[in-house]
């Protein structure tokens, strides 16, 4: 039997970037990225969903999310290079206010391409709030920059070289066989993206973490169609930045109370002298 497929090329387009006078965001969002997921799934050959339907299938079997880091978490430290070979720290990201930090598949994906420009649409609404955005690839060398060519992207991308990164978040796992049949049959060599043999990806994640380094939400979803809405991020930066201020809040009347009572221990001790 002959099989009729949808060229690669077809299927596996970058999404053109977000044009300048786009509607609101958090509307315009959650519609944007709801059509691209469903439109690209109409476009899925007999045997995209055969391998789509294994790697989601495997991903939920192993139970591999379960060791991503969860809200509530410290975030692990890194040093990352981004597409241009300079060097950004995870404390520096999150110096002036939380940090808002996603791992994503790599350039050849659309669904990480609909979300890297949903989150370039965002990132003044990110920025309002006080918040820095970065986005992990596992790829290296020229990728990165070719991405952020074609996408029109403002974004630091960094490259998470030997995958050190989503390692420690959790997020990382091995490319079942089968997977990899299929990818290299449209061919994807990961090897020459990511700079090594081993075929390694990360579950798409979002993480807001705050300026302490704490993670204040964590999403991570192993069914690599499904990403977290930037309007569901706005709310997590607007919430952990409430959190944050009800914290302070609490310290600073900590700190008056206990100063009040050290005045207070001071004058009676004061009143007995005299």
């Amino acid at each position: 039997m002959t099989t009729t497929r949808t060229p690669a090329a077809n299927r596996f387009q970058p999404i053109d970037p977000q044009p300048d006078d786009a509607p609101p965001m958090p509307n315009h969002t959650d519609k944007t990225l709801a059509r691209i997921r469903t439109e690209l799934l109409t476009t899925f050959s007999a045997a995209d969903w055969e391998s789509y339907n294994h790697l989601v299938g495997w991903l939920r079997d192993t139970d591999v999310a379960s060791q991503a880091l969860k809200a509530g978490d410290t975030a692990p430290d890194f040093l990352l290079p981004d597409a241009d070979g300079r060097l950004h720290s995870s404390e520096q990201l999150r110096r002036n206010g939380p940090l808002v930090l996603s791992f994503f598949r790599g350039g050849w994906c659309p669904f990480c391409t609909a979300e890297l420009c949903a989150l370039q649409a965002a990132k003044d609404m990110f920025e309002s709030v006080g918040a820095t955005l970065a986005v992990v690839t596992p790829e290296t060398r020229d990728f990165p920059r070719q991405l952020k060519r074609s996408l029109g992207l403002n974004l630091k991308v960094l490259s998470d070289v030997d995958y050190g990164v989503a390692m420690s978040y959790g997020v990382l796992f091995r490319v079942p066989d089968e997977t990899k049949a299929h990818y290299s049959g449209l061919g994807f060599d990961f090897g020459a993206r990511h700079g090594s043999p081993v075929w390694m990806l990360p579950i798409p994640a979002t993480y807001v973490i705050d300026a302490e380094g704490r993670i204040r939400s964590a999403f991570v979803e192993p069914d690599f169609t499904i990403r977290e809405e930037p309007a569901q991020i706005l709310a997590s930066l607007r919430q952990a930045a409430s959190i944050s201020w009800l914290e302070g809040s609490a310290i600073q009347r900590q700190d008056h109370e206990s100063r009040t009572r050290q005045g207070s221990e001071q004058t009676t001790t004061f009143s007995l002298v005299i």
